[in-house]
């Protein structure tokens, strides 16, 4: 049964464009002032994770979500504190990749350019990048790539914590699309980072345990959006595709509205609580051969 909990320190429901538009605003800044723009993006983003932390615990949506089991925590801090290393690795091999193979097409990084040309080619790039992360991750719940993608949804809770609990494989390939389009727009490195600042804190505020809006937001995934998306009923959860952006979902008919689920989760069984048996169980799923490894 939801458990939904209406208190005075209820967040601004203008609070998820406030901290998606500042955050954005901070990356971009501390890259200019000389910031490495990679560690701009991380030190905006643990910033934003540790607020939004706090306040799931001033302010929950659901307070009995509160209650993690021991073992789904370690593994979603483990997935945290773990998150920038395959992240980054991803990302490096994945541009190197993309750019060595359009240069085999003729398509070679821009020289100097304006901000606003770059901004433009930034927002270009965003943009596509975001339809085609909306078409892996629509992919991702159907056929083998489910197999990549189910980790993130075994939680029986949705909160911040969640966001970052991706399979490297599934990282990879989200990394994949970002680096091919910021390669293929020639996209300034610290306006790419600002872009993907904002990818960063809507996948965590869209994951919050928090009451940020009563669904009538029309640009960016909320959590009364993406709650629907983690439901264990398949006709609520196969919605709300979109990672940052609504507009897919208005355009190709995914959208989905209305009453947060009552439980979140897969019904699937099978599928390790622990972080190594988590990476580990795509390519060995079956229980004879996690025994092996001592992972079931």
């Amino acid at each position: 049964m939801c458990i939904y909990v209406h208190m005075n320190t209820r967040p601004p429901r203008l609070l998820l464009p406030i901290v998606i538009g500042a955050s954005a605003i901070l990356t971009l800044t501390a890259s200019t002032f000389g910031v490495e723009p990679a560690h701009a993006m991380t030190m905006v983003t643990v910033v934003v994770l540790a607020g939004t932390f706090w306040l799931e615990r001033r302010a929950p949506f659901r307070r009995d979500w509160l209650e993690r089991p021991g073992a789904e925590t370690r593994a979603d801090l483990t997935y945290v504190l773990l998150a920038s290393l395959p992240d980054r690795a991803a990302r490096v091999g994945t541009e190197v990749a993309v750019m060595s193979v359009l240069g085999l097409f003729g398509v070679a990084a821009a020289g100097e350019r304006s901000f606003f040309d770059g901004l433009l080619r930034g927002l270009s790039a965003f943009v596509l990048a975001d339809l085609g992360k909306y078409l892996i991750h629509r992919a991702s719940h159907e056929g083998w790539l489910w197999r990549f993608h189910l980790a993130h949804h075994q939680p029986t809770r949705v909160d911040a914590l969640n966001a970052l609990r991706i399979h490297p494989v599934n990282m990879a390939y989200n990394a994949t699309i970002d680096a091919f389009f910021a390669v293929m727009f020639a996209v300034p490195p610290a306006i790419a980072a600002a872009f993907a600042t904002v990818r960063a804190v809507v996948a965590l505020l869209s994951h919050a345990n928090l009451d940020l809006d009563d669904q009538r937001q029309w640009v960016f995934s909320t959590p009364g959006h993406h709650r629907l998306h983690h439901a264990v009923d398949l006709a609520q959860a196969n919605s709300n595709y979109g990672s940052t952006l609504l507009v897919w979902d208005r355009l190709l008919g995914t959208l989905r509205r209305g009453a947060a689920p009552a439980s979140v989760g897969v019904a699937q069984t099978g599928l390790p609580t622990s972080y190594l048996g988590q990476l580990v169980h795509p390519f060995c799923g079956s229980e004879a051969c996690l025994a092996r490894f001592g992972l079931r």
